[in-house]
């Protein structure tokens, strides 16, 4: 077994045992499937006003993600924190001192158990809200139609940087409560309650370039010319996912635990 395999395990153990987090991933997934099916009830009674812009894709995940995605980035953060709060940061650096590393394992393992629990919380929201949809006297959307599994596929993506936008704040910070207060800042009041309280060119800009809603237009199906393309939205937000862990890295290789 190489290194790095091995610091993964160890970070994968040091998950796995705290009961809360495997709680918690639980809920997200069930909050997931829930929220988004009411969302998409909701939605799917006024689909004939909607026209060609109703997007039976989109609203069975996406009601669910506003939730959720406040616990996933919290749970970035604690990966990181939660040594800090016990001072197992300094075991940790004793075991594996090649500080890099350590930090690249948890973001790995963490980018990981994101990636497999965001696609499993997409793919039933979708499921499920398709369902709820169609009950609804909506047109529901299938798999094999056009961007939609990009779309389904594409959430789960965007669980896994949210996630990784958690730990770099948790490295960088190496407070739970202000690394968790930032990452609700970053990705749930600037991009949503924000543009309502901006000046509109700016609210514009929030809703089109903010990392996190131009990630989410991979998730849509309905083109909207005003917004950055699928991939393209979903690249910035990689883009500024990554200057994030690059920086954390640098900071955590430079200062004492």
């Amino acid at each position: 077994m190489s290194a790095m395999a091995g610091t993964m395990r160890s970070e994968w153990t040091k998950f796995r045992t705290i009961p809360s987090n495997v709680a918690i991933l639980l809920a997200t997934v069930a909050v997931m499937v829930g929220a988004g099916a009411l969302t998409a009830n909701g939605a799917s009674r006024g689909y004939r006003g909607a026209g060609a812009a109703f997007d039976a894709t989109y609203i069975s995940m996406y009601g669910g993600f506003l939730f959720v995605q406040i616990a996933v980035g919290s749970l970035g953060v604690l990966v990181v924190t939660s040594e800090y709060a016990t001072g197992m940061i300094r075991t940790s650096l004793t075991v594996v001192p090649r500080r890099g590393r350590l930090l690249a394992a948890k973001v790995w393992t963490f980018g990981l158990i994101a990636l497999v629990t965001g696609e499993i919380a997409a793919f039933g929201a979708f499921l499920f809200g398709q369902t709820v949809i169609s009950a609804a006297g909506a047109p529901p959307a299938a798999l094999g139609q056009a961007g939609v599994l990009r779309a389904v596929v594409g959430m789960g993506l965007i669980w896994v940087l949210v996630g990784l936008t958690g730990v770099a704040f948790g490295s960088l910070l190496r407070d739970t409560m202000a690394a968790t207060t930032v990452v609700v800042a970053v990705n749930f009041v600037i991009p949503i309650i924000g543009p309502r309280l901006m000046p509109d060119a700016v609210g514009d800009w929030v809703t089109t370039y903010w990392p996190i809603s131009a990630g989410l237009q991979v998730t849509t199906t309905v083109p909207h010319a005003e917004r950055l393309a699928p991939w393209t939205g979903l690249g910035l937000m990689a883009g500024f996912t990554a200057v994030l862990l690059m920086v954390s890295f640098a900071v955590f290789r430079s200062r004492d635990a």
